[in-house]
């Protein structure tokens, strides 16, 4: 049987209140649990509160072989539980990040940019012979 930590969807619209459950994979969304591991409450203003869980049973399943969800990955990584079934984003190519006002470069004046065009298009006129 594989197991999977995710989240169940509880609460009412608009509230939304989510259970974290070892769960069989087959399993629906908010079917029947194996076990409850502890709740996230995304509305909660106070981080201490917002994600409650039991991190020994979580790891324990972890050890187990249990998969979480990304979602449940990101919560348990900043619960402090590092294991190798986490799966986080890998890290890639940084973002660019946009320089400050004060620090754009100088642009370059209108004139050299025009005194340049004339020059190539001369430069291609001596390649081609007349006739």
């Amino acid at each position: 049987m594989a197991v999977k930590l995710r989240l169940s969807r509880m609460g009412r619209s608009h509230k939304a209140f989510f259970r974290l459950n070892a769960i069989d994979s087959r399993s629906p969304r908010d079917g029947s649990v194996i076990e409850e591991l502890g709740f996230h409450d995304p509305l909660v203003k106070d981080p201490s509160k917002e994600f409650v869980a039991n991190l020994d049973r979580c790891k324990y399943w972890l050890d187990h072989g249990a998969i979480p969800s990304a979602r449940v990955s990101s919560l348990l990584k900043k619960a402090g539980i590092e294991h190798k079934q986490l799966r986080l984003p890998k890290p890639g190519k940084p973002k660019a990040v946009p320089a400050p006002e004060g620090e754009k470069k100088a642009e370059a004046p209108a004139p050299a940019v025009a005194e340049s065009a004339p020059a190539q298009s001369e430069a291609k006129k001596e390649e081609t012979p007349s006739a």
